[in-house]
């Protein structure tokens, strides 16, 4: 049996290294069972921040999708009363006002269901699932399970 200490991981937390010291012969299996408890908790409350911060950089890609429809949405709803009155106008002196109106009223209607399907399209693209989280809390679970 080689008695070397052992090193941790390279990539492994400076706070994490400190605690992986190798066990000495006088330890015991209570010692080495607080030490795993403590490097458990650790781990857990490490992915669990890394899944705050995955959760709150994607939902703020998507507060932006939502910022830019809602904004859309206001100057379109200004812009569209304008031309759709000028539209029903212009209309009106052919076919009548309520024709005009009606031929009007569809064509905005479609339009509006249009930019709307779009907007939910784009939203749909933007995954809020913390991935490297979960990747990471599998083979957290594959390595403790000794593959």
């Amino acid at each position: 049996m080689d008695d070397a200490p052992q090193r941790p991981a390279a990539d492994a937390p400076p706070a994490t290294r400190s605690r992986r010291a190798a066990p000495r012969n006088s330890e015991s299996i209570g010692d080495l069972l607080r030490r795993l408890v403590d490097d458990l908790i650790h781990l857990v409350r490490t992915e669990i921040r890394l899944a705050g911060t995955e959760v709150r950089a994607n939902a703020g890609a998507a507060g932006g999708s939502l910022a830019a429809i809602a904004g859309g949405a206001m100057f379109l709803s200004v812009a569209m009363l304008c031309l759709l009155g000028a539209a029903v106008a212009w209309l009106a002196t052919s076919v009548g006002i309520v024709l005009a109106a009606l031929y009007v009223g569809l064509g905005a209607l479609a339009l509006g269901i249009a930019m709307i399907l779009l907007g939910i399209g784009a939203l749909k693209k933007i995954d809020l699932a913390p991935k490297r989280m979960v990747a990471n809390l599998k083979r957290d679970v594959e390595t403790l399970q000794g593959d």
